[in-house]
């Protein structure tokens, strides 16, 4: 076993897997640690795919463990509800099966309130109650998760601060954050869903918006494409996930005349036969250097003319997983429609990846 962190942090070799190119182009650290901390690492990185291959002077096995524990971080956020405690189990089973280690993020804002010249906050004892409640709910969560995975490598942190900040700022490191959706009531809602974009809009890192219900990828990866350069982002990621998890993937592209700029019915615009075939070449381009490097993983491909949000909701019923991209190419569908992404968190019958071409 490799020697203790000076932190008292334990390094354990764990295996770490980051998507590669397609062959087509265009495309915080913690304030608390929880009891059983340990770090995950690899005594090798500069033969894997992660990032200690990227710095230009070898490591010591200290500094491995530091740099591989920051970047391969699974980050799931908490507020105490009972959706966000699954949801952190859910991302623990994740974050087993990726070999990487798992934060648990809490926060706690501090409201003022307006009183003419200047601003007015609770009562510091009340201020100090909320912060240990947080401090309990992670500690719980946290206490949860190790009793269901006994080898998981736990952190967590409790920030005085807003909940999107928190999970912004932990995306800078982490390889994916995990927040859940509670959906209890259409403002709550609402609310939640607002919170949802900023962190999927604002994130470093592709985002999973957990949906009630779910409980393990088992069933096959259903990734949406557009040929954006964030759409590429979520092919890499959903075959990586696919072959990890020994499932198969389902790749869908929907599109009508606003996703192509044109309405069919304007002189001189193509037919919907040849913009179909066009689309087909689309997705056999934006799989080509995926299928290859992954043949293990079997590919189902849709191609239809609709909505897109409406097509993958459809199929997220037989799904383990969405994985998508966060803007696509469409401005004007999206403006009539919203984003794709953000109505599959409100509406997809499983978790949803939302990606970003960082």
């Amino acid at each position: 076993m490799p020697p203790d962190a000076p932190d008292g942090t334990v390094g354990k070799q764990a295996p770490g897997r980051v998507p590669g190119p397609a062959k087509r182009s265009g495309a915080a650290a913690d304030s608390s640690r929880y009891p059983h901390d340990r770090l995950a690492a690899t005594p090798n990185p500069s033969t894997r795919r992660g990032v200690g291959a990227v710095c230009a002077r070898p490591h010591t096995e200290q500094e491995t463990i530091v740099i591989l524990a920051a970047h391969q971080k699974i980050v799931v956020g908490v507020d105490g509800s009972p959706n966000s405690v699954s949801a952190a189990l859910w991302a623990a089973t994740l974050a087993e099966r990726l070999g990487s280690p798992m934060h648990i993020a809490g926060a706690v804002q501090q409201p003022a309130f307006y009183l003419g010249e200047s601003a007015s906050v609770i009562p510091r004892d009340v201020w100090d109650e909320q912060r240990h409640t947080a401090e309990r709910v992670v500690t719980d969560v946290a206490a949860a998760v190790l009793a269901r995975h006994p080898n998981s490598a736990v952190t967590t942190s409790v920030e005085e601060t807003s909940a999107c900040a928190v999970m912004v700022e932990l995306s800078r490191t982490a390889r994916m954050l995990v927040v859940g959706n509670s959906g209890s009531g259409p403002i709550v809602s609402a609310l939640f869903g607002s919170t949802t974009q900023e962190i999927s809009n604002a994130s470093q890192c592709p985002v999973i918006v957990w949906r009630e219900g779910a409980d393990a990828v088992d069933e096959p990866i259903l990734v949406g494409i557009d040929g954006s350069a964030t759409s590429e982002v979520a092919v890499g990621q959903a075959f990586d996930l696919a072959s990890l998890f020994g499932v198969s993937l389902i790749a869908a592209l929907a599109w009508n005349s606003l996703s192509q700029g044109a309405a069919l019915s304007l002189p001189g615009s193509p037919d919907s036969g040849e913009i179909e075939r066009e689309q087909r070449m689309l997705m056999s381009e934006c799989l080509a250097g995926w299928a290859e490097k992954y043949p293990d993983v079997s590919v189902e491909h849709i191609v239809q003319q609709g909505n897109p949000a409406h097509l993958l909701v459809n199929l997220s019923k037989r799904a383990g997983l969405v994985v998508v991209g966060s803007h696509g190419r469409g401005v004007v569908a999206r403006a009539l429609f919203g984003s794709t992404s953000s109505n599959l968190t409100r509406h997809a019958h499983c978790p949803v990846m939302i990606c970003r071409d960082r």
